[in-house]
């Protein structure tokens, strides 16, 4: 990994007399910031009609003041766009985000972007209307301090980027550029290669997606998100946005800026693989094809539960990551990216469109199981949709909240949907904790049982388990695991179950064996060795 350890090198340059600016010399090709940061629970917010911020925060991650255990989020996505920021000033969520630092809400995600009319490009790349992003992109990056500021104010998203990070610097780890820039309006970003007009031998017309511009004016953009916030702040990350194709991350990473068709050239020297640490994507396995799979004899066979929609992280995660290899992101030509899902649930509602999945127990399981899955992936952040279920029970994604509908519940009045309380259990038990390979190979599961083992920072484990989910549109699932002598535990374990943060009741049984069900359970605090010999 001798590119990921090569030193940092900058250039200094004075800006005004008064400050000094370093200008930084060096891409994600040499190096990627490593996250040493716990494991995250964590929230996109949304909006309800009778609530502040601070008040969904309360409620997401806890508020002795306010009488609120919160729902287990230790980390929040919010939205900073250059249209709200410009129009009520870049100090308008200081005060908010400070409310955050304050209840342990950290290393938040922002989605960056979104001009306002001013600053937006409004040429029209093909017949569909104009592009979203920002017009002057291709205006030098920095002018050493000309007018003000070190970077070049004619580049409008340049300076919306300088102003905003030094604001929120202490509050955001991960810049998402983008929310979701490979939505597919052409229904070709699924296609393997060899279809026409799929997106791995051929380049998407603006119309085709949600960005309405070239590609490769979305790579300038991250190129200008990579030099603009690591110049304020190295220690952040800045992260492709959501997204849903590896298609569009290969587009990505063939490409460079030039906006000639994306070639290398002396003034665009890099793919837009360099200009960015984080690889974020979305996990909605009744959207993805996680709950379904093509049988030549059978045709679609459905597999609606929630092991397979958790298994569809680990599927996703590793499609994307055979294209960041591909390019030589595997930790010895190039750094490896750090991973976070910042968008992820199942509707606890089925939908006949969206292969018929949901109920509140499925979406209680699916949510313990992504977590454990992100754990087990080396997924850093996983941010559930969304804080409550919203007005529309006709729509998917208002049937994701930790709590039931906000939109009726004024503050203090909240009611955590099955869901809610799981999550709230996991972090309970879990923060803090890393997943351990070795223990949870010591575990021996058994092909219908899955789990791990967890460590915390004393040594002591806790062991995740539950019996698999085989049978479509079911949750119903039972098995009796044995513990193998390997794990030296004492002669009584105590048990905990999805609902622990509401309860308080543990279980205390031999530790012979354990029934399990679909839902996991946890084996807490066992020490790394054994009180007494069994």
């Amino acid at each position: 990994m001798s590119s990921a350890l090569r030193p940092i090198q900058t250039v200094l340059f004075w800006a005004l007399p008064f400050f000094l600016v370093a200008q930084i010399d060096f891409t994600a090709n040499d190096t990627v910031p490593k996250y040493n940061a716990p494991f995250r629970p964590a929230a996109n917010m949304g909006w309800y009609p009778n609530w502040t911020d601070a008040q969904l925060a309360d409620i997401a991650a806890g508020n002795p003041s306010q009488n609120s255990k919160g729902a287990g989020v230790k980390a929040f996505r919010p939205l900073l766009p250059q249209y709200f920021l410009e129009n009520w000033g870049y100090d308008i969520r200081v005060s908010t985000f400070q409310h955050y630092i304050g209840l342990d809400i950290r290393d938040n995600v922002a989605i960056i972007g979104y001009p306002n009319a001013a600053h937006k490009d409004n040429t029209w790349y093909g017949g569909c209307g104009a592009s979203h992003l920002f017009a002057n992109l291709y205006q030098p990056i920095w002018d050493n301090g000309a007018n003000g500021t070190p970077v070049n104010e004619n580049n409008y998203y340049a300076l919306y980027l300088y102003k905003m990070v030094n604001e929120y610097k202490d509050h955001v780890k991960f810049w998402e550029v983008w929310n979701e820039p490979d939505q597919d309006y052409s229904g070709h970003g699924w296609f393997p290669p060899g279809y026409v007009g799929n997106w791995w031998e051929n380049v998407p017309q603006p119309c085709d997606y949600g960005l309405m511009a070239p590609i490769f004016h979305y790579i300038r953009t991250l190129r200008i998100s990579y030099e603009v916030i690591k110049t304020v702040d190295p220690t952040a990350y800045i992260s492709i946005g959501g997204l849903g194709f590896p298609s569009f991350l290969d587009l990505v990473l063939r490409h460079t800026d030039n906006p000639n068709n994306g070639v290398v050239s002396p003034e665009f020297p890099l793919t837009g693989g360099a200009y960015f640490d984080a690889m974020a994507f979305h996990s909605y396995p009744h959207l993805d094809g996680s709950l379904r799979y093509w049988s030549n004899t059978q045709g679609w066979v459905f597999q609606r539960h929630s092991d397979a929609a958790a298994a569809g992280i680990a599927r996703l995660k590793n499609e994307f990551e055979d294209v960041l290899f591909n390019y030589g992101y595997d930790g010895f030509q190039y750094p490896e990216k750090v991973w976070i899902i910042t968008e992820g649930n199942i509707p606890k509602q089925s939908y006949g469109w969206l292969d018929y999945i949901g109920t509140p127990e499925m979406q209680r399981n699916f949510s313990l199981k992504a977590l454990f899955e992100c754990q087990r992936n080396n997924i850093v952040q996983y941010d559930i949709f969304t804080m409550g279920d919203g007005l529309n029970a006709t729509n998917h994604f208002d049937q994701m909240g930790l709590y039931e509908n906000l939109s009726f519940t004024p503050p203090g009045s909240q009611v955590k949907s099955q869901s809610g309380i799981a999550y709230t259990t996991y972090t309970q038990l879990m923060y803090g904790k890393k997943y351990d390979p070795d223990q949870s190979a010591k575990m021996n599961l058994p092909n219908d049982i899955d789990g791990g083992a967890f460590v915390d920072n004393f040594g002591n484990y806790t062991y995740v388990i539950w019996a698999k989910t085989y049978q479509d549109g079911s949750e119903h699932s039972t098995d009796i695991y044995w513990f193998p002598d390997d794990l030296n535990l004492a002669q009584e374990i105590d048990i905990r179950y999805w609902d622990f943060s509401e309860t308080d009741i543990k279980e205390t049984i031999p530790s012979e064996y354990m029934k399990v069900t679909s839902t996991p359970s946890f084996v807490v605090n066992v020490p790394p060795a054994p009180l007494t010999p069994k």
